[in-house]
């Protein structure tokens, strides 16, 4: 069993290496000019370029602070206490400033600010599997609406998510299965930035683990073809 794969035995209760993630990144975006940074393509048929590799980074930033607030912030600050690196408000899904799943980019835009927030996301991941046993990851459970793409990403986890017994357009997870998928979604993201790299006639910087929806032809790179939508299944 890889070390970045989510384990099949429930009794064997390792999680996710968030550390691994930071090196990553660093390796994969050192000695980049802006021009290679930024350089995206909006075509309708190739999603997986409409987000620069800044962009990625942004996003990578974003997620890993969003998730840990939103999911695990009562197990992290049970006083209330929460910190703020973030606007917090800006930075919701259908915020009125209008910022997409990234940071703010009036504020957050050269690499080493993205970074160094990820940094912050990150070690409130860590934390979170430190602290929590994983009896408490695994009874913490959450619904949410299920869409095309998750529907399809999570058939990568080998436990931990099904369809809500009660509401069946829903997804139940555990708080284990979410950690993990948080792992994934981040390590894709890297994987697109190499795919970004290649389009430019630039060689990745390192091999990556082909673990989680990386196992998916649409998000390693086999085909250049979009993956399921964000729609949600009624």
């Amino acid at each position: 069993m890889s070390a970045f794969e989510m384990p099949a035995d429930p009794a064997v209760g390792t999680m996710p290496p968030y550390r691994q993630l930071i090196g990553w990144t660093q390796t994969e975006v050192a000695g980049l000019s802006d021009a290679q940074l930024d350089y995206d393509d909006l075509d309708p048929d190739r999603e997986w370029m409409w987000w620069s590799i800044r962009r990625q980074v942004s996003h990578m930033a974003w997620d890993s602070l969003v998730f840990t607030y939103r999911r695990c912030g009562d197990l992290l600050w049970p006083a209330g206490d929460k910190p703020s690196p973030i606007v917090w408000e800006d930075h919701r899904l259908g915020s009125g400033k209008g910022w997409d799943r990234v940071l703010d980019e009036d504020l957050y835009w050269q690499v080493p600010d993205l970074i160094a927030k990820l940094e912050v996301g990150i070690s409130w991941l860590e934390r979170v599997v430190a602290e929590q046993p994983i009896e408490v990851l695994r009874g913490d459970l959450t619904s949410v609406h299920a869409t095309h793409f998750w529907k399809y990403a999570t058939s990568t986890l080998p436990r931990g998510v099904d369809n809500d017994p009660a509401e069946p357009h829903k997804l139940r997870y555990t708080l284990e299965a979410s950690l993990w998928m948080v792992f994934y979604e981040i390590l894709t993201h890297i994987r697109t930035i190499q795919r970004l790299k290649l389009h430019q006639g630039l060689e990745p910087a390192q091999q990556l683990p082909r673990v989680g929806y990386l196992r998916l032809p649409e998000y390693w790179g086999d085909t250049d073809a979009n993956g399921p939508s964000m729609e949600r299944i009624r």
